[in-house]
């Protein structure tokens, strides 16, 4: 499975993602650049370096899908963690001169990436569809959140916290903080019926700390939840 496809966030804005499995990622790494190859080769754990590679490879099939006119390659896009942990993108060769943003995101093995050119905040999740304790729910969640798990039948919940959850982490992607804001400085609205294929995405929004409202995109599909959010605000339906 190896995918990308462009949403857009407003007018004259595009955001491209591109998803893939650990699977996909080509073995070797000519593809990395000499830095990045550094960076793997300091981690330490198969696991971590799984992901690693992961991330970088959707990641790089989506700034190359977002600038389709550049002719660039995997090896000419570098991809590093910023002071705040969040990626950062950068083309190393061709006559690229704007900026690629850039958000990562894996689970389970499945890796999604969104990129959009300029400086834009970005954030984007993927997670695992799985059961949640009660004590996770009343640690993460809002009020508003906690009654609206409490008011969905069991069957759908663990679809509904999932979201919910996924859409956070998107949040603090986008406001730059990752996990060291707590979860519930943001709020969540999602659609009534949050099941949907790939093409069938629906809006919801989230709220932030300053009580601004940022709109964005989820699905779920192939027991995953994928959210998917921007910085610049637009009109958005909630069904």
């Amino acid at each position: 499975m190896e995918t990308t496809s462009q949403i857009p966030v407003e007018a004259g804005l595009v955001v491209t993602l591109a998803t893939g499995r650990a699977e996909d990622v080509p073995a070797g790494d000519r593809w990395l650049s000499p830095v990045e190859r550094s960076v793997e080769a300091k981690l330490r754990w198969p696991k971590r370096r799984s992901d690693w590679r992961l991330g970088r490879w959707v990641a790089k099939q989506a700034v190359i899908a977002c600038l389709p006119d550049e002719g660039i390659e995997p090896p000419d896009i570098e991809i590093l963690a910023q002071e705040s942990g969040a990626p950062a993108a950068r083309v190393l060769a061709g006559p690229v001169m704007v900026p690629v943003s850039v958000s990562i995101s894996h689970s389970d093995g499945v890796g999604l990436a969104a990129a959009a050119v300029g400086d834009v905040a970005l954030g984007c999740d993927v997670e695992r569809v799985e059961l949640r304790t009660e004590r996770f729910v009343a640690d993460y969640f809002t009020a508003a959140e906690r009654e609206r798990v409490a008011r969905t039948a069991p069957v759908d919940r663990p679809t509904l916290v999932t979201l919910i959850w996924s859409a956070k982490e998107a949040a603090l992607k986008v406001l730059g903080e990752g996990m060291r804001l707590d979860a519930r400085a943001v709020s969540v609205e999602v659609p009534m019926r949050p099941h949907a294929a790939w093409d069938q995405r629906r809006a919801f929004r989230v709220r932030l700390p300053d009580t601004r409202w940022i709109p964005g995109w989820c699905w779920v599909g192939d027991g995953f939840v994928w959210t998917i959010l921007g910085d610049r605000p637009v009109t958005v339906a909630l069904a």
